[in-house]
């Protein structure tokens, strides 16, 4: 599969960028009109799957630079960032990243950082007493607020993707991973309102599955990838 990562400088001044800022959904639809049209539209992939975020497998991230926000987007296909709005963007660039995931091997330590939303399935009052909450996809789901439990959640979703969180060396059995809590994504989508806990994972990580690692890093890890969640960055670690 061909992968591209894009870099997209947002411009601070443009009123299209404060009105996306407000709003995840409207993010997600101004990135997914760089893509090519689907559902029989001209452009539509052979897979015929229904969006843009599933049929291009799009990822997207927003990080705030000081006064700036810089938006990283991954996608199977290259985006035309042309489509954008006038002023919307000071820069925009797409580089291939899939000869980097080929490359990645067992045993590497990279630096990574994941905006994830970290959830968990639960039944009423957790105790799944209840016949009908032993079916996992009858119990909704809920945020997890604990920072311990947030880095445990990324610590089974790397025995998932192929991954280890390093550790600490003045600290024994202490990940070297650091939470910070962003604002919670609240926004009406139809007629429900949506509201999604958001944080930011940074530390080092050892590649245990490099195959489980590439699908990780290719279809994003947790939940709500179209709001921003699920893309993973990563560079060598030095030693």
């Amino acid at each position: 599969m061909s992968l591209y990562l894009s870099r997209i400088i947002l411009n601070p001044r443009s009123k299209a960028v404060m009105h996306d800022l407000g709003s995840p959904r409207e993010l997600h639809k101004t990135i997914s009109r760089c893509f090519p049209p689907i559902n029989d539209k001209v452009g539509s992939p052979e897979n015929g799957r229904s969006t843009p975020r599933s049929a291009y497998n799009l990822l997207h991230r927003l990080d705030r630079r000081y006064d700036s926000f810089v938006l990283y987007v991954q996608s199977s296909i290259e985006p035309d960032w042309d489509r954008l709005s006038p002023g919307y963007a000071d820069r925009a660039d797409a580089k291939p990243i899939d000869r980097l995931y080929d490359g990645i091997r067992v045993g590497d330590r990279l630096i990574f950082r994941l905006a994830a939303n970290p959830t968990k399935r639960v039944g009423k009052s957790d105790s799944f007493s209840n016949e009908k909450f032993k079916d996992p996809k009858k119990r909704r789901r809920v945020d997890i607020r604990s920072e311990t439990d947030r880095i445990d959640w990324l610590k089974r979703k790397g025995e998932e993707c192929g991954f280890r969180l390093c550790e600490v060396k003045l600290a024994d059995g202490v990940p070297s991973v650091t939470t910070s809590m962003k604002p919670v994504l609240s926004f009406r989508h139809d007629k429900a309102r949506v509201t999604l806990g958001s944080v930011v994972f940074d530390g080092v990580l050892e590649v245990t599955n490099a195959d489980a690692f590439r699908k990780a890093l290719e279809n994003g890890i947790g939940t709500g990838k179209a709001y921003g969640f699920g893309l993973m960055s990563i560079a060598p670690a030095r030693q």
